[in-house]
């Protein structure tokens, strides 16, 4: 390994400043460039620069510098491998990444870091960052929201509900997903290697690495941004989504259904009540092939409950109280034909025959666009018998 002391170029300014950096590039050129450019500009002391980024990782908490310029392109460890590791220091410091690939900056950094710097560094450009950092800092720290309650819903889509007019703002689509996974995964480890072969299972390992670290890096600026108290951590091989004080619209739903009293006629509405909350699918409107267990799951749990509240409802002769059941029950889940044979009994039950052939021709003819066939002849023997009565 590099001895440190001997690699770390200490810069003396001619001027007092108030914000100290360090800069990391492996080249040599680059890194007296930037220095030159900075004292011209002023308003921030070099105080050390690196070719290797994990020198300059190793040196942070003694250094503790406000602001890390990082080239992006380095032997070894990237710059936005460092930037990622950089969020689990103390000093967490401003990170403005150094490139001389415009595109590559745009798609990957311009909405994740504070700021981005293409080669050749323009002076103007450089002291137009200057004056963003200046900006920020004098903003301070953001503090976490307090008196709001924060909310991830994954009913039909993600949302997170925050105190603010505003909705909440994804930098880029893989960033949500990312969250949307660890947020089914909430305060568990998970694997570094999972999250590769979830979200890029068909991409070269260490372009797949730089991507995860990169969609990180955006997810932590999206959390911070909003100034929620959600953090995402990382140790070793893992990453960690602490919701703190958050809800989560799932979870808070199945808790509610473990806690109902027993289910009997005399209950079944607050059942009922509690089923009209289920608002969607489980993230019905992203295309996550890893929801769809979840997805399954829930949705059973659902039907479920429904039968045996219609059921309920049925056994106490609440025939309203049972028909607009099935009725939500088919709005939602189209293809159960349970609810559509018990619509036509109740509807048999009241003597009402115009709906009772309505019902089954709604059913015939999903099976036929749907499945291309019939009814089970179970329904079809009920119907036959009714229809001959």
């Amino acid at each position: 390994m590099i001895n440190i002391r001997t690699s770390i170029k200490y810069i003396t300014c001619k001027r007092g400043l108030n914000m100290q950096a360090i800069l990391v590039d492996d080249e040599n050129l680059a890194l007296k460039d930037l220095s030159r450019q900075l004292e011209k500009i002023g308003g921030i002391e070099v105080v050390a620069t690196f070719n290797y980024a994990s020198e300059a990782l190793e040196a942070i908490e003694s250094l503790k510098p406000d602001i890390v310029f990082l080239d992006i392109e380095m032997p070894g460890m990237s710059g936005i491998e460092a930037a990622e590791k950089l969020h689990g220091f103390d000093c967490d410091p401003f990170i403005i990444f150094v490139t001389a690939y415009e595109e590559y900056a745009v798609k990957a950094f311009e909405l994740a870091a504070l700021d981005y710097i293409l080669k050749p560094i323009n002076t103007e450009r450089l002291a137009q960052t200057v004056r963003r950092i200046g900006q920020h800092r004098q903003l301070g720290t953001s503090i976490p929201l307090a008196n709001n309650v924060v909310t991830i819903r994954c009913m039909q889509r993600l949302h997170i509900d925050y105190g603010k007019a505003e909705p909440f703002s994804w930098r880029t689509a893989r960033s949500q997903e990312l969250f949307a996974y660890l947020a089914y995964k909430r305060n568990q480890p998970v694997r570094k290697d999972i999250l590769l072969e979830l979200l890029w299972p068909d991409t070269d390992y260490k372009k797949a690495f730089t991507q995860l670290y990169t969609t990180i890096y955006q997810v932590r600026k999206s959390l911070e941004s909003a100034e929620l108290s959600i953090k995402l951590t990382n140790s070793g091989s893992d990453y960690y989504l602490d919701l703190a004080d958050a809800a989560y619209d799932v979870q808070e739903w199945e808790n509610a259904g473990l806690n109902m009293p027993e289910l009997n006629s005399e209950t079944a509405a607050l059942y009922q009540k509690w089923l009209m909350d289920y608002t969607g699918d489980y993230l019905a409107e992203h295309d996550y092939r890893w929801a769809e267990s979840e997805r399954i799951r829930l949705r059973d749990l659902w039907i479920w409950h429904a039968l045996e509240v219609g059921r309920v409802w049925r056994e106490a002769d609440c025939r309203k109280e049972a028909l607009g059941l099935y009725e939500m029950i088919e709005k939602r889940f189209p293809y159960l034909e349970e609810a559509y044979l018990a619509m036509m009994q109740i509807h048999a039950e009241n003597l009402d025959a115009q709906r009772v052939k309505g019902t089954y021709d709604r059913l015939f003819a999903m099976f036929r666009e749907e499945y291309a066939t019939l009814p089970s002849p179970e329904t079809r023997q009920w119907y036959d018998r009714w229809m001959q009565r």
